[in-house]
């Protein structure tokens, strides 16, 4: 049997113009998909929610309050005023005010509430006390002494009976849910306190 050499070159013809039109189909196909990706749009985000009709659902507009800081040119409390949208829940709004005093020192003030302090919970009696359970930091953190005691405990009872003067009658100073009998070993905290000056 004799062997067709042009036989064999037309195979290979063939072969090489399959594979020929494999590539360019396949080359043809990822720049038509690399084009499209291009022209993907991302969708615009939706247009706000229209505001609620419903007047109970707009936000209270801000109050003043006096936060009471320590002055440290006349080393006194002093009251500093700001403004908080207060929430009309009586408990939380008391909440409101504490942690403000907590987490605010304007310039040319000094907070005597020892930085790191923090309000877990405000409960209120039928007898108009009021129980702040404040964080270890209280306690752990403070700088201890007879006057930066009471000033840390004159602060909290000034800005809240300052607040509140006809809606509590007395604090009742809670560390960690726990009675705290002092803050730094001077003044009796075991008892409910009235404001005293």
């Amino acid at each position: 049997m004799k062997y067709d050499s042009t036989a064999g070159f037309s195979r290979l013809l063939i072969i090489w113009g399959i594979t020929f039109i494999v590539v360019a189909v396949s080359l043809g196909l990822t720049l038509f998909l690399i084009k499209q990706s291009r022209q993907t749009v991302v969708p615009i985000a939706p247009p706000p929610l229209p505001v609620a009709a419903n007047p109970s659902d707009t936000p209270p507009p801000p109050q003043p309050l006096n936060l009471f800081l320590l002055d440290p040119t006349t080393l006194t409390l002093v009251p500093v005023k700001i403004e908080r949208r207060l929430h009309a829940e009586f408990t939380q709004r008391l909440g409101q005010v504490v942690k403000a005093l907590i987490q605010e020192t304007p310039p040319n003030f000094r907070n005597p509430i020892p930085r790191g302090t923090l309000l877990n919970e405000v409960y209120i009696d039928s007898h108009q006390t009021a129980y702040l359970d404040f964080s270890r930091h209280l306690t752990d953190d403070h700088i201890g002494g007879t006057t930066a005691e009471r000033l840390t405990v004159m602060a909290i009872l000034k800005t809240v009976f300052d607040a509140f003067p006809n809606d509590i009658k007395q604090v009742q100073i809670l560390i960690d849910g726990n009675q705290a009998n002092t803050l730094a070993g001077h003044l009796n905290l075991s008892q409910p306190l009235h404001f005293f000056d």
